[in-house]
């Protein structure tokens, strides 16, 4: 079978090299495609991909809904493999892939993602875990899984929507009227930079909150600007060390080495 990598990127410049790189490098590239659409990056992005991809569209301004489509509209693969610019799939994603969709299955099959993993450290562990469950028994995944689905069920259900955030519960909605989206349990590692930037617990109630309004028929070019706002503020300080000495418990620790 062959796979067209899908990737959307705005401003990824210092890693896209080398997350492509690696991705060539895990990949039967004689069976694959990488297809790059960038939504108009200004930090040189597409010159940094240029040596690693096989097509590249540029749109106007980013909108993650609308690059992944266009990159849909450039496929010639069998199988579709929606990416993100900074997550790195298992090392045998193709293998994997491509025996799954191949078996017969009792159901019929819309899509495959892979279960994401965010690190070993709680609560990392924690909002992964909750994020493999949603996707596995509520059919609701994020575009950080890494989407996989055949070029025929992709133009049944329409496709990506062209909306610039929710486009992965959007998608998800399409899909699930043509079969179930089944969770493997390999791991797919993004980089979660606004997880570990923001924090786990602020920027997990963040995202619920985002998906919330959606769900309640907010705009989506609305939340978008809201939701990347929050990207162009720096970001909180972390808090000052204490001094062991001026601890609340200090004088615990004093009366032990006392004693």
């Amino acid at each position: 079978m062959r796979f067209s990598v899908i990737i959307p990127t705005w401003n990824e410049g210092p890693q896209i090299g080398p997350s492509l790189k690696r991705l060539r490098e895990i990949s039967d590239e004689t069976h694959m495609e990488i297809i790059l659409v960038d939504g108009g990056s200004t930090d040189k992005t597409v010159d940094a991909a240029r040596d690693f991809v096989d097509q590249v569209r540029v749109l106007e301004k980013p909108n993650r809904g609308a690059q992944l489509h266009a990159g849909a509209k450039l496929a010639t693969g069998d199988l579709f493999f929606f990416l993100h610019a900074d997550t790195q799939p298992p090392g045998n994603w193709q293998e994997r892939l491509e025996k799954f969709w191949l078996r017969t299955h009792a159901q019929p099959l819309a899509a495959t993602v892979f279960s994401v993993d965010y690190g070993n450290h709680f609560p990392y562990t924690l909002i992964a875990d909750g994020q493999n469950w949603r996707a596995r028994f509520l059919g609701l995944a994020y575009g950080d899984q890494g989407f996989c689905v055949s070029k025929d069920v992709y133009e049944r259900c329409g496709g990506f929507p062209e909306i610039p955030l929710m486009e992965d519960v959007e998608f998800c909605r399409r899909l699930r009227k043509l079969g179930v989206i089944e969770v493997l349990p390999e791991h797919i590692r993004p980089a979660a930079r606004r997880l570990r930037r923001w924090g786990a617990i602020t920027n997990t109630l963040y995202n619920q909150w985002i998906l919330l309004r959606y769900l309640l028929g907010g705009d989506p070019t609305a939340l978008w600007e809201r939701y990347y706002a929050e990207d162009r503020r720096e970001a909180p300080p972390p808090p000052p060390a204490v001094d062991p000495d001026r601890h609340p418990f200090a004088y615990l620790k004093k009366k032990k080495r006392v004693s």
